[in-house]
């Protein structure tokens, strides 16, 4: 305490004699208080180490900032993965505030920024049998995983949306008052599909064939014949907890055509606990048999 008080005398009586000169008073308070901190330049490194942590940790809570307020999606997201994995994982938080950065803007203009940032950020390379996890660890995707991808996002920023299912493939279509949409998740160049005509002929393209035979039941969804569609039995509106399940309906495939029936049953059983469909309860009787 004396200390502080005997140079803030000397600084006082400098201001006394360089009262016309703010230069010298400047270099003279400046010598001094390097004289009295010097010192203590180890302590102020520590200080000032400390205070970068605690910044950096700040910083570090304010990017989890995915908080859900839908009680319907927090409810979804149990299903699909932790809410942990979503607050932990930097380049989700990254896009999320990115896109809340543009939400006030032009409907139709966030929605399909929000097609492109998030291929830009999240989706990396297309791999069938793709989960929703793995995609948070590699950026590997199919259209499963990369629809769930979606789904969550839109549902995160209230906007209306579809998830359709058909034999081979499933794909968005998102709706902003009257018009619709189409999200083709897979397709990162030509995805997004805006014009009314394009969207009803992507729509055709998938809409079920009166003359089919019976359901492909073996068919995995958006399995490479995506484009040589061998039918079309289905196309329908499925919930994101049903497009969850279609992640494990194509894993048990994968383990039958492995032969690994035993993982095969438990995928398949994984599946139909949360989708009860024609084609997962048929391929489910006919492994467990």
């Amino acid at each position: 305490m004396k200390e502080i008080l005997y140079y803030l005398f000397i600084i006082f009586i400098n201001k006394l004699l360089t009262l016309y000169n703010a230069k010298s008073l400047y270099v003279n308070i400046k010598v001094i208080l390097k004289a009295v901190l010097t010192p203590y330049r180890h302590i102020l490194n520590y200080i000032s180490g400390v205070l970068v942590l605690i910044l950096l940790s700040t910083l570090h809570i304010k990017a989890q900032n995915f908080d859900p307020k839908d009680k319907e999606l927090l409810n979804d997201i149990t299903f699909i993965a932790s809410v942990d994995k979503f607050e932990n994982h930097n380049a989700w938080n990254r896009l999320i505030r990115k896109l809340e950065s543009k939400s006030k803007a032009d409907n139709e203009y966030f929605l399909e920024y929000l097609f492109y940032k998030t291929h830009q950020k999240l989706l990396k390379e297309y791999k069938k049998g793709t989960t929703f996890n793995n995609l948070l660890e590699t950026g590997d995707y199919d259209c499963v995983s990369a629809s769930i991808t979606y789904s969550i996002l839109l549902k995160y920023f209230d906007i209306t949306h579809k998830i359709i299912e058909t034999d081979y493939h499933v794909f968005i279509i998102a709706e902003i008052g009257e018009q619709e949409y189409v999200l083709e998740t897979t397709d990162p160049g030509n995805g997004w599909i805006s014009d009314e005509e394009e969207v009803q002929d992507f729509k055709k393209d998938f809409l079920p064939d009166t003359n089919s035979a019976l359901m492909n039941h073996q068919q995995s969804v958006g399995a490479n014949s995506y484009g040589q569609p061998n039918s079309k039995t289905i196309y329908k509106e499925i919930s994101l907890r049903q497009l969850s399940a279609l992640q494990y309906f194509n894993q048990g495939l994968i383990a039958i055509h492995n032969q690994d029936y035993r993982l095969a049953t438990r995928r398949l059983q994984q599946a139909l606990n949360l989708y009860n469909s024609e084609r997962i309860i048929t391929v489910f009787k006919i492994v467990a048999q």
